[in-house]
């Protein structure tokens, strides 16, 4: 979160709790409140649509006492309690990412998995979307595989369709009931 969305959020706690409201009385105490939150929070968003995530609701659930929990009367909010309610949500975005093939080369290994580390910090920080399916390749299908498919009407080969038939029974009664 950048600075004017900590203090927005701080604001936004402030009209829940008197005690964070005493703490940011003046400007400069507001800013020693701040520039903390602001760098524990910082790879945290303040809103993010694909995952439902709004760290203004994640204020309001710290103080609604669910449950019993009466946390909120004894301590104001913490960023630890806004990170907390972000981990889900950021394990929700790393768990939808399928690393894509990063450009730098793969005998480069110090490269190579500093890129695919620089994307999952980016998808786990919400700065971009997760990839979710591999592209697919953009090139013709080979000639051999062109005529088969003109010929049988399948990509596989008659000798490995015969190999694999034990294993896919379905499909062979499909194939027994159509002909």
């Amino acid at each position: 979160m950048e600075l004017q969305e900590v203090a927005a959020l701080l604001n936004h706690a402030g009209t829940f709790d008197s005690r964070l409201r005493r703490l940011m009385s003046t400007p400069q105490q507001a800013a020693e409140l701040i520039r903390p939150w602001s760098d524990a929070l910082a790879v945290v968003p303040a809103v993010l649509g694909s995952v439902r995530w709004d760290a203004a609701h994640a204020v309001d659930r710290f103080y609604e006492q669910q449950g019993g929990d009466r946390t909120a009367q004894y301590r104001s909010v913490e960023p630890t309690d806004i990170l907390r309610a972000w981990s889900p949500r950021r394990v929700e975005l790393l768990q939808r990412h399928i690393d894509p093939v990063p450009i730098a080369d793969p005998d480069d290994t110090v490269a190579y998995l500093a890129e695919l580390r620089a994307v999952r910090r980016s998808v786990a920080a919400g700065l971009i979307p997760p990839v979710e399916q591999r592209q697919l390749s953009s090139k013709p299908p080979a000639a051999e595989v062109e005529e088969r498919m003109a010929t049988t009407g399948s990509p596989i080969p008659a000798e490995a369709r015969r190999a694999l038939a034990p294993y896919r029974t379905l499909h062979m009664r499909h194939e027994v009931f159509v002909a």
